[in-house]
């Protein structure tokens, strides 16, 4: 399909300005760019910062950007100061060959930005600490937005904000998606059962305006999740380190961060404009770009969580290994959950943990908490 008139005329202005700048970035007709105006903005879903926010942080950019290259040494001493072992790079879709990212999904024709944002952080948080890149964790956006969201009457009408969300995923929960299919116009229902099969993240911590806590967030824990103002040339971004051409916005966007390049000077984003839009569905942008560190507003927009709590039955897998200690501590290393702890009171499904192994049977695991709180032999 070639580009409409409009569209085209738009990709030669940008490709025009970035020319200028030596093309730090590529450009083209995505399936995002083909859309009318109003059809772009609800791709978004942060509500969009005032002239006097923007304002205000005026030199927010460069200091950001500045901060994110420092080297360690420059730093004061605080609690979230580098760590020596920390990389020039670092990428969630290849920690020493392991890809711990979950799919990239599309929000469609719904301003729901921010639940794709917060859920894709908790979707790589829960494999990300537990080590176990097979987890495939696949939680409702539906259920953050369409429910806790619109029952706590939050859906404003360019958006909601991701520090809520997060909140609501901690005191809540989140159920997955086989138990509340997304739909971009809220059609889905929530099914029975789904109590049994819950996400809470923990311990929410806010990381604005402090890339060096976004950088030991990300190596310690997982992605965090960020929002940055929208320049209307994202749109038809399909490749680079991503800096605006043009002033002109169109609102505030949710990502998740799952990475950084020191020697690029940037964050790697994953986004939920689908797999065809930009690097396969992820973004790599300009550290101090757009305010990603700290977009404008008040409240808190850089946010991580430190563990994804779950409360579910997870498909059959097979048990690779076992472990007990002295102390009457019990370890199983499942297929794609990992290494494991055994609930104190379910120490007894180390026989029937054993057997499977030995047999080669698979077992169906439920998680409570962090730990195995019973097993379900299969076969």
């Amino acid at each position: 399909m070639s580009p409409d008139h409009s569209c085209a005329s738009e990709i030669a202005a940008i490709r025009d300005s970035l020319a200028a700048l030596g093309d730090p970035w590529q450009c083209g007709e995505t399936p995002v760019s083909r859309l009318a105006g109003d059809g772009r903005k609800r791709r978004l879903g942060v509500p969009a910062p005032s002239s006097e926010e923007i304002d205000a942080r005026a030199d927010l950019p460069a200091r950001m950007a500045e901060a994110a290259l420092a080297p360690p040494h420059t730093h004061e001493e605080t609690e979230h100061a580098p760590t020596p072992h920390l990389p020039r790079s670092f990428d969630l879709r290849d920690v020493d060959g392991v890809n711990y990212v979950t799919p990239v999904k599309d929000q469609g024709d719904c301003g729901a930005c921010s639940a794709f944002g917060v859920l894709a952080t908790l979707e790589t948080t829960a494999a990300y600490t537990r080590r176990a890149p097979r987890l495939a964790l696949d939680l409702s956006e539906a259920h953050l937005f369409f429910g806790h969201a619109a029952a706590r009457e939050a859906i404003l009408p360019d958006g909601t904000w991701p520090d809520e969300l997060l909140v609501d995923c901690r005191d809540l929960g989140v159920t997955f998606e086989d138990h509340y299919p997304y739909t971009e116009d809220g059609s889905g229902a929530l099914a029975a059962g789904w109590r049994e099969r819950l996400a809470r993240a923990s311990d929410v911590v806010d990381l604005s305006r402090d890339p060096v806590a976004i950088k030991e967030h990300l190596w310690t824990y997982g992605p965090v999740t960020a929002c940055l103002v929208v320049h209307d040339d994202l749109f038809h971004y399909t490749g680079g380190v991503y800096r605006h051409t043009t002033e002109r916005t169109s609102g505030g966007h949710c990502v998740a961060l799952i990475g950084w390049d020191d020697d690029a000077g940037c964050w790697i984003a994953k986004n939920s404009w689908g797999p065809d839009w930009g690097e396969n569905g992820f973004l790599r942008i300009a550290y101090g770009e757009a305010f990603i560190e700290d977009y404008p507003n008040p409240r808190p927009t850089t946010l991580g969580c430190t563990g994804v709590d779950l409360h579910a039955w997870l498909p059959p897998q097979r048990a690779l290994g076992l472990f007990a200690s002295a102390h009457d501590d019990s370890w199983a290393y499942l297929e794609n959950l990992g290494w494991t702890r055994l609930s104190r009171d379910q120490t007894a499904d180390l026989a029937t943990l054993a057997l499977a192994r030995a047999r080669g049977l698979g077992c169906a695991p439920f998680v409570r908490g962090q730990d195995l709180g019973a097993v379900h032999l299969i076969g």
